[in-house]
């Protein structure tokens, strides 16, 4: 319940960094000109680059304001699930036995660093959801390494942090899928 509250209080915002990035897909042929253009010139190429963001009215760092809104509110959920004396060994549903505890489905014979041994299952929905969410975000061809890296650090990140965190974030990113699957279809982007 607190994610669908979260999502529906930050809906709006996410709203304008879609129409951002759907901004930024429609004009990258007009980027790549650039690039060509004055590729042995950066300064020339870079005030280029911001005056069609301006006569664009892109914002290119628009992306950024889930992620920086949301920070604390993580930073929060992390100590309040690892400290809320409530959340331990209570059951939530299925396999998640303890909100404030990995979800660990096995454990491995060995350890990876960074990684543990316990391999836990909501760190790699959440890996998956991420890696669409990156798919269907990508407006820059050049940063398609991030698009498998990201999720990789995601999981390693998440797998020895609490269930409930974890819960949370895996849904937060399955309601911003659904936004942006359902965002053209209400307010489609104009054509140039």
């Amino acid at each position: 319940f607190f994610a669908i509250l979260i999502k529906a209080l930050t809906w709006p915002l996410n709203q304008k960094v879609i129409h951002s990035m759907a901004a930024m897909k429609r004009i990258q042929p007009k980027l790549e000109a650039l690039k060509v253009k004055y590729k042995s010139d950066n300064t020339k190429l870079q005030a280029e680059t911001m005056k069609l963001y301006k006569e664009e009215k892109i914002n290119p760092m628009g992306g950024c304001w889930p992620v920086l809104i949301q920070m604390p509110l993580l930073i929060a959920l992390f100590n309040v699930f690892r400290a809320t004396i409530e959340f331990r060994q209570a059951d939530f549903v299925f396999w998640i036995k303890d909100l404030s505890m990995p979800d660990s489905l096995f454990h491995l014979p060995f350890h990876i660093p960074l990684y543990g041994s316990a391999v836990a299952l909501l760190p790699i929905l959440m890996g998956i959801s991420t890696y669409y969410q990156s798919k269907t975000s990508m407006t820059d061809p050049n940063q398609k390494m991030m698009l498998y890296i990201m999720p990789i650090m995601m999981v390693v990140m998440f797998n020895n942090f609490p269930s409930g965190l974890t819960f949370y974030y895996t849904l937060f990113n399955i309601l911003t899928l659904l936004q942006q699957y359902i965002s053209p279809k209400l307010h489609p982007e104009p054509e140039s």
